[in-house]
């Protein structure tokens, strides 16, 4: 309006220049400039491209009407959509700026007016521009509340999104603040945790996105959770034997228990409870092992236990079947079944050779030294054992004691046997010299006392097919057999007896016969020449002893069974 007033009068300042110089006669020309105005109203400024969260691209041209001189200067103003108060964003030459600073998703009102050197033209109308839309401000840091040892309600507030809805949250929770991971994505503003454990100090912090994206996480919250009562015994055992370091432990009444101590979850472990089956539970104090005692042997049970401490009783453990082993045998009788003056056979129990393949008790053999320590002698399945190389007329004790896989039982009562003196050996089969017709000389080795015992001999003779009588029994070397009967066959023999000096009394003890000697009695001719008497003395072959015939039957019994072996192999088996 201003500048049509003015245009106004300089139009009429010329019309009236006009007729007043119309009338008079012209003179020279004389060239007057008017003075310049300031420029016409600009067009409204415009953006350029799409717009940013934070800045614009803005663009204008020149005004339709410069006011007589060129425009010098742009005038680009802004203002927040709800308010009228503009502040100037750029004063230049320059047909275009960028305008930052802004906010995301604001609406902003742009004027531009031009100047020249007449001053500044009007403003152009507004143009209202909206930012693009941002990602959302950083979230306040979230409010956790424990509901429980195990559950925790995590919840927050909604940022400012920034010219976009924030569409959803992302909440990281983690053990340490280094490990923290993505737990809930949602549109809510509340999740639940659950599964956490007792004592345990947790961090989280929570991030807002829109349709511009992810906004800065908040600050870490940290939060702990209360105690509680401890978690589940793991690792429940039973301790081998071999483990078990204590006297008298029995595993026929006795379990021995292991296990690892479980976290506390805040409050100090101060006891333990087993649980074994319908008795009456056990709490043991704080330890990782505990011997069960007095139970039944060969018994099964269901064992388990739980941790306990200031807050109350955790979960139970797995539970485990075990069965204590039956109770150990008893020892059996010892018996001495052959009794030598260097050999004791022991026979116990009830044992065949089928049932040693099947029994599971064994034994263990013990007998008493010159120290009076019990030294072993035989441990097996075997019900007999031959004790050897013992010394005569000596008393020996031992013990014995069964066990299996329950374990060795307890030792039996001390047992004595005494080996019998020895007999003397036998001696060499004698010599005969004959003295007549009806007359001969036997003699035989002499023997040396045995461990002061003296020692006698007895001689027997057989004539033809009679038995053999004692015709001799005293300490002599030599006996002359006379009353011979001629052309007929005599046989002798001898064996010493020791004569043991008892307290019962002395007791004869026979050694074996010596070998048999023949003798043939014949009636004495005179030669023709002077020769002494000649003595016709035929010695049969030496008959075999007692000890001799046994060998040679088990020899021969032993190539039999070996010969019927082979025979059932190659013809029935095959």
């Amino acid at each position: 309006m201003e500048l049509c007033v003015q245009t106004l009068k300089c139009l009429i300042i010329y019309s009236l220049a006009f007729f007043f110089f119309s009338s008079l006669k012209l003179s020279e020309t004389l060239l007057i400039q008017t003075p310049a105005i300031p420029p016409g109203q600009c067009m409204p400024p415009r953006l350029v491209g799409k717009p940013k969260a934070r800045e614009l691209q803005m663009r204008w041209g020149a005004p339709q009407v410069d006011g007589g001189s060129l425009v010098s200067c742009y005038r680009l103003e802004m203002s927040p959509a709800e308010s009228e108060e503009h502040r100037e964003v750029y004063m230049g030459p320059e047909l275009e700026c960028t305008v930052i600073g802004l906010l995301p998703g604001k609406t902003y009102s742009f004027r531009l007016r031009a100047a020249n050197k007449a001053g500044y033209g009007s403003y152009s109308e507004k143009c209202e521009i909206t930012t693009a839309p941002g990602v959302p401000d950083q979230c306040k840091p979230p409010h956790v509340a424990c509901r429980s040892p195990t559950c925790a309600i995590v919840s927050w507030e909604t940022p400012a999104g920034n010219g976009a809805n924030v569409t959803e949250y992302r909440l990281e929770w983690g053990a340490a603040e280094g490990c923290i991971q993505l737990c809930y994505c949602g549109p809510g503003l509340t999740h639940e945790m659950k599964g956490l454990l007792p004592a345990t100090t947790y961090f989280c912090r929570i991030q807002a996105v829109n349709v511009a994206g992810a906004g800065l996480f908040s600050e870490v919250v940290l939060c702990v959770t209360p105690s509680s009562v401890p978690a589940a015994v793991s690792c429940l055992r039973v301790r081998d034997e071999s483990e078990v370091d204590i006297p008298h432990y029995s595993p026929s009444t006795c379990l021995a228990l292991q296990w690892e101590e479980p976290c506390d979850h805040g409050s100090e472990i101060t006891a333990f409870s087993i649980d074994f089956g319908d008795r009456q539970p056990i709490t043991v104090p704080r330890t990782t092992n505990h011997i069960i005692e007095n139970l039944q042997p060969d018994a099964t049970y269901r064992i388990r236990i739980q941790a306990l401490n200031s807050i109350g009783a955790g979960p139970f453990s797995h539970t485990i079947k075990l069965k204590t082993k039956p109770l150990p045998p008893e020892p059996p009788r010892l018996e001495c079944t052959v009794l030598s003056h260097q050999n004791l056979k022991l026979k116990w129990g009830e044992g065949t050779a089928k049932s040693l393949q099947t029994d599971s008790i064994q034994y263990h053999l013990q007998m008493e030294d010159k120290s009076g320590r019990f030294v072993s002698l035989y441990r097996g399945p075997c019900h007999t054992h031959k004790v050897q190389r013992l010394n005569e007329s000596t008393t020996y004790t031992f013990r014995i004691q069964a066990f299996n896989e329950a374990g060795e039982g307890p030792f039996s009562d001390v047992y004595t046997f005494t080996t019998p003196k020895s007999p003397p050996a036998p001696l060499k089969a004698p010599r005969i010299e004959r003295l007549d017709d009806h007359t001969c000389e036997v003699t035989w080795e002499a023997l040396q006392p045995m461990k002061g015992d003296p020692v006698i001999y007895s001689l027997q003779s057989m004539t033809g097919n009679s038995e053999f009588k004692q015709i001799y029994k005293g300490s002599a070397r030599s006996f002359q057999v006379s009353g011979l009967q001629l052309n007929c066959e005599h046989r002798f023999r001898a064996c010493a007896i020791r004569q043991c000096q008892n307290p019962q009394g002395p007791q004869d003890l026979s050694g074996p016969y010596s070998a048999t000697v023949t003798f043939s009695c014949q009636k004495t001719e005179l030669p023709s020449t002077t020769h002494k008497n000649t003595v016709e003395v035929s010695r049969t072959k030496r008959t075999l002893s007692d000890e001799q015939c046994a060998a040679v039957i088990l020899v021969l019994f032993a190539i039999i069974s070996i010969l019927i072996a082979f025979v059932i192999q190659y013809f029935v088996i095959k």
